[in-house]
């Protein structure tokens, strides 16, 4: 695969998983970034693998690949996806 291919591809999945956060959290993009690079450090994972799990995460497609994002994440995400009854 070329590999201009996989850094735009990359660099997209990176764009969707800052948007999720700044949707979710009401932070400025770079806010979201920062975040990211947090638990890149955090974790030793690239920063292409933490934001394909947070984006698998919110989506509803996350696997065992994906038990980072779902330990930073899974309580945002599921707070996102409560309902509020009436």
């Amino acid at each position: 695969m070329d590999n201009r291919i996989t850094d735009a591809t990359s660099r997209r999945v990176i764009d969707i998983a800052i948007g999720i956060l700044v949707g979710l959290r009401g932070c400025t993009e770079r806010q979201a970034f920062d975040e990211l690079v947090a638990v890149v450090k955090e974790t030793g994972l690239g920063l292409s693998r933490v934001a394909t799990g947070l984006v698998a995460l919110a989506a509803g497609s996350s696997s065992a690949d994906h038990a980072e994002a779902f330990t930073v994440w899974g309580d945002l995400i599921r707070g996102a996806r409560r309902v509020p009854t009436a």
